[in-house]
Parts: structure tokens; sequence; C-alpha cells
């Protein structure tokens, strides 16, 4: 588990603050609910799904802690979901209650021993952003936290903040400079007579196993070992129960920088039953990576591929697919080692799309994985001279399959230039650009409207057309319910009504007005086509991006993300 996530060490430590004046016995209960769920192994889907209804409750009664709290959960457990953009969000809107100095006395007194505070805020926003590649961005809030935290004197902050900087250095490569920040964290953290003994030994063994691994990234496998030793002579991975096992892990790592390969693979083994004791449901993730590369040096690529595909399965029910960008990576690897080139393209493509969540970023990583491929296709050529005859005629297999690959993705191509072409030309040529998508439903809910007057129909019509006009379709909470409530009807005459009219369902019909909004103001708008997909979709009243993707799909042929790229090149 990364460091980031065990910053607040205070979010397992704290309980709920005492509760002054009124509070509803309902907010209450959810308080209670949350406090009670909250630690690193709970699902963070069922966290934000009771930290959204203490928001709620938070709204309604004008109370700023609840609100603070519900979204201070809801940023967390967003984070822990690798749902980094929404996190970001909930956040930003904590951080704005301190920047506009909107806490009463009363709020302050009751926050007083929590972890919500700008300090921490920066920090996560830090964690967030990192998370999603975007190093210098992370580095500006770690140093608004930093700078927070020494004119304050917050001993904590002033120890754990070095060791994310460290984290963003090791993943820019500056080794030296995260061995810096580690050793000052570390440093700060044994030596402070402030921070309670559990804390500081929590973090210290965290600080002590990202030091030795960084070690190892420089080849440094001496003071790796120091480094390690130093932690275990110190009791530090008997911090937790999970701890021994991650110390375990990086000596796994060790053995494998030094080529003791078998030795390493015993000792995974051994990870393996420890962490299916210590956790049935989720143990693979502790070591399915490791693991699988110890067995790929192996050249036991079959069974690398198998557990790597049982660790994305188990991290699928808690992740969103782009956070699997660089173990789909990984997976392909082993499968182009292991000769299935077909399978190997497939998940290099996972790789590539799971990127929509770093939409600025997809040339680049496309760029390099062509480069890359080509690269590696002319060593294999150089090397094929060179040996037997079947190696070469395993080479020119190799180089068709390639080549058909390559001629796939330029027929997709063609073919996605095609509707998109003629999609512009739909445009410009209607009049009625809000009938660019037309969905005609086979199979209607409500088929007679026999019961409905013409006075009725007519007027529910009318307010079907307002609902339009003031886009009330682009609202997440637009439904057949609340549709019918706004233009004063009940939902069966308005199913009846919308089936006889359009010849299609409420929810076709909703879909098709979005989708006709989101063609156009993509075409429209440059601003509005530099966002993410996500943000598109939340944008237009989708829950999720991929209903969006879906529907965007069935109604243009096109991903969305396709259009906009193309939308892009002709502007």
């Amino acid at each position: 588990m990364k460091t980031q996530i065990k910053i607040l060490l205070i979010l397992n430590l704290v309980v709920c603050c005492s509760i002054f004046g009124q509070r509803s016995t309902k907010a209450s209960v959810l308080l209670d609910s949350i406090s009670s769920k909250v630690s690193y192994k709970a699902n963070p889907l069922e966290i934000i799904k009771l930290s959204k209804k203490l928001l709620k409750a938070g709204e309604k009664e004008r109370d700023t802690f609840l609100i603070l709290r519900a979204l201070h959960h809801l940023g967390r457990r967003s984070q822990f979901a690798n749902e980094n953009y929404k996190s970001i969000k909930y956040f930003n809107r904590e951080l704005l209650f301190f920047t506009n100095n909107l806490l009463s006395q009363k709020v302050k007194n009751e926050l007083k021993g929590t972890e919500i505070a700008p300090v921490e805020i920066y920090a996560q926003l830090g964690n967030n952003f990192s998370n999603l590649g975007d190093k210098k961005k992370a580095l500006e809030y770690f140093n608004l936290s930093k700078n927070i935290a020494e004119k304050e004197e917050l001993p904590f902050y002033k120890a754990v903040i070095p060791v994310l900087i460290g984290e963003i250095k090791v993943s820019i490569k500056e080794y030296d400079q995260a061995i810096k920040y580690y050793k000052l964290g570390l440093k700060r953290l044994e030596s402070s007579k402030v921070i309670n003994e559990k804390t500081k030994k929590f973090n210290s063994s965290i600080t002590v196993r990202n030091l030795a691994h960084t070690y190892l990234l420089k080849n440094e496998i001496d003071s790796a070992k120091f480094t390690l030793n130093y932690g275990i002579n110190k009791g530090y991975h008997t911090n937790t129960k999970n701890s021994e096992l991650i110390y375990s892990i990086v000596k796994a790592e060790i053995l494998i920088f030094e080529n003791k390969l078998n030795e390493a693979l015993e000792q995974y083994k051994t990870i393996e039953n420890k962490s299916n004791i210590l956790d049935p449901a989720k143990g693979i993730l502790y070591y399915y990576n490791g693991y699988a590369k110890c067995l790929a040096k192996l050249g036991k690529y079959k069974m690398a591929i198998d557990l790597m595909k049982k660790g994305i399965l188990i991290r699928l029910k808690e992740a969103k697919d782009f956070s699997l960008s660089e173990d789909y990576k990984q997976l392909a690897k082993y499968y182009k080692a292991d000769g299935n080139l077909e399978k190997s393209n497939t998940y290099f493509e996972k790789y590539v799309l799971s990127q929509t969540a770093l939409e600025r970023n997809k040339r680049d990583v496309i760029k390099e994985f062509h480069d890359n491929e080509l690269q590696s296709l002319n060593s294999q050529k150089e090397q094929q001279q060179k040996i037997t005859s079947l190696l070469i005629i395993g080479g020119t297999v190799v180089i068709i399959l390639l080549l058909l690959y390559l001629f796939i993705l330029s027929k997709r191509k063609k073919k996605n230039t095609k509707k998109f072409e003629e999609l512009l030309r739909k445009i410009e040529s209607l009049e009625q650009q809000q009938k660019l998508v037309d969905t005609k439903d086979d199979v209607l809910e409500e088929k007679s409207t026999l019961d409905i007057n013409k006075e009725t129909f007519d007027e529910i019509l009318t307010g079907l057309q307002k609902i339009e006009e003031q886009h009330y379709y682009l609202k997440q909470e637009c439904n057949s319910y609340n549709v019918a409530k706004k233009i004063k009807t009940n939902t069966s005459y308005l199913s009846k009504v919308i089936n006889a009219h359009h010849q299609k369902n409420f929810n076709t019909y909703i879909n098709d007005l979005r989708i006709n909004y989101a063609i156009l103001k993509l075409k429209e708008d440059t601003r509005f086509r530099s966002y993410s997909i996500q943000s598109i979709s939340e944008d237009i009243g989708y829950k999720s991006p991929d209903s969006f993707t879906k529907y965007f799909k069935r109604r243009t042929g096109l991903l969305p993300s396709v259009y906009i790229k193309k939308l892009n090149l002709i502007t």
C-alpha cells in the first residue's frame, strides 16, 4: 500500500467530535455509522454512499461540520476508489470553507482533533495529482502543505510531507533527491517527542521500506539491505499485521535484483500463504505484481500471466479501469514474451485506452508504444539474421501478425474517419439540429394513448418542449418521475406521449437529447473539448463515463475520444 494512502493515520484513530447544538438523529446515526466503518480494508464505495447521504443531511440542516466531514470522507474514499477527479472536486469544495473564512468559532471547535484542515487538504490534493501523473502540480500542493506545517509547527506533517515529496522524486527518477527527503522525514519521525509512538512507528516503517526500495532502483543493493535490516532491528516490521509481509516483499525484491530468482520464488510462495491468511479476499493484491515479475524472469510466462489476471480481477472490484494501466502493460509484455502476440496487442490496447482519465497524455503514450514496438521488431530482425532458419520462420510469423494488427488499426481509422465525415455533413445539412440523433425504439413501454385527451396530450408536449429548451435533460436527477412532476403529469401519461409522438421510450428520448447536445457542444466549444471524458459525461447528466461512451458510440458509431481528436485536427 502506498504511503499516500496512509498519510492520515489520524483517520483510523479519530473518533467523531462532540456534537454542539442541535443535530438530527438521522445525521448523528450516519456520522457514527461512517466512523465505525472507516478502515483501510473497507470498501470505499460503501463509505462513499453513506457520505453522500451525510452531505445531503448537512446541507439540509445547514450544518457546516457535517458538510466538511462528508466532503472529507468523499474526497478520501474517492481517492481510494481511484476516482481522482471526483476526489479533487470534493477537496476543493472543502478548501473553500477555509479560504473564504466561512467557519464559525463553533465549527472550529468541533474540528479540533480531526484531520480536516488546509494542511491536510493540500496534501491530499497533491496525492490526487500524483496519481493522475501530474507530478508538477502534485509538488506544488505538497509544498503548500509543507509551508503550512513549517509555519504552524505541525510535527506530523513536517515529518510526513517530505516522505510524499520523496515518492514524487522517485517517480521522476530523481533518486538522490528522494533519498534525501526520505531521510529527512525519517529523522523527524524518530526524533519527535510530540507524535504518538504508534503513529511514529507506523510511518517510520513505511519510510524505511520506501528508502530501501529507492536504493534498489539505484542498484545499490548493499544500502538497500542495510536499510531494510535497520528497520527490522527497530522492530518496524512488526508494527502492524501487514508490516512483516511488506518487509518480506522488499526482501524478495532484493533477491530478484541479486538474480537469486529461486530464493525469491520461495520467498513469494511464503508471502502468498501469509497474505491469503491475513486477507483471504484481497491478499493477492500484496504480492501479485512482484511475484509475476519473478516468474517471468524465470521464463514461467504462463504462470505470470495467470497471476496477473487474478490480481487485476480483484482490483477491478474496487478500482476504475484506468488505474490498471501499468498492470495491462506488464501483462502485455508477458504475453509477448510467451509468443501470444494477439493477446499482447489486446492488452497493449487496453493499456492505451485506460489512459482516458489522462487524456492529455494519450498521444504520447500511443507514440511511445508504437516506437517501442518498432524498436523491438528491428531488434528481433537483427537477431534473427544470426540464428537458425526455424527462428527466422518464427520471426516472419511475428512480422505478419504485427502487419495484420497495423492493417486492422488502419482499417478502423478509415472507418472512424468516414463516420466522422458523415456526422459533420449531417450536422451541416440539418436545420433542426436537435434531430441529429433520433433513435426509434422497436418495443415501446406504453402504446395506447386512448385515455389521454388531446388537450392533455398537447400540454405534455408543450412541457417537454420547455424541458428541452431549459436543458433540464442535462441534470443527473432527470428521470421520468422528476420530469412528470415538473410538467405536472404522471409517469404513465408521460411515457405514452413520448412513445406516441417520438416513437421512442423515455430513456431513449433523454439519451438522444444528451448525445445531440454533446455532439454540437463539442463541435462548437474548443474548451469543452479539452475536458476529460469523465467531466464531459458528468456535465451532460451521466453518472459514469462508461454510460456516456456507450450511448455516444451507439448513436454516432464513434468513441467520444475519437470524435474529439478528429474535431481538433480540423480546427
